[in-house]
């Protein structure tokens, strides 16, 4: 179902050690956005692939590229930008395959305010509160193709699932490198190359 996974806001490679942990073969890239703290350095030595990406611009791949595109944060980090989510969701839509998926993981406002811009340019798109209580929500948005999601796509359900299972595991290595710098390195060199 899953190919060619992007890591929009990579951190330090927490989704590629996720998908790895869950032993799904999938090719990720890792993007760091450039107004970011660069951590592609870290991600490297992970062993994963990796790249610096200014979302204000156009991402330097052929259309159609990505199963799967992943944004943990990136939303909110470019609201305060020169750039608007409108134009973040037309390079998406440029580079995600026909019926791809996107997972967005920010704050509620930001959520909000992505899913309507996903509804405009035609996109099914699901509200989840991974965690009851939280600030923070789960987009998953589906690019359909005159489609509707209900009907076209059965492994929903279990997509659903091991997004937030996926998300759970992502956060919580994010959280982890984000406590102590030193603990990421300390985890980059010990982490077997692929």
């Amino acid at each position: 179902m899953v190919r060619n996974v992007m890591d929009m806001n990579a951190h330090y490679g927490g989704l590629n050690a996720a998908f790895l942990e869950e032993r799904k073969s999938v090719w990720v890239m890792n993007v760091v956005p450039v107004r970011a703290h660069n951590t592609l350095p870290l991600i490297l030595d992970r062993g994963f692939l990796g790249a610096l990406h200014d979302w204000c611009e156009p991402f330097p791949t052929y259309p159609r590229t990505y199963d799967l595109l992943h944004a943990n944060g990136l939303l909110s980090h470019l609201t305060s930008e020169r750039c608007g989510l409108m134009e973040l969701f037309i390079e998406m839509d440029r580079i995600l395959r026909p019926e791809g998926w996107v997972v967005l993981s920010d704050k509620l406002g930001v959520i909000e305010l992505a899913r309507a811009h996903a509804t405009q340019i035609r996109w099914d798109a699901r509200v989840i509160d991974p965690q009851n209580g939280s600030d923070e929500r789960l987009l998953l948005l589906w690019q359909r193709m005159n489609y509707r999601w209900h009907h076209n796509v059965r492994y929903a359900p279990e997509f659903r699932q091991c997004a937030c299972k996926i998300l759970v595991r992502s956060k919580s290595d994010h959280a982890n490198d984000e406590n102590s710098h030193g603990y990421a390195r300390a985890r980059a060199v010990n982490m077997p190359r692929s």
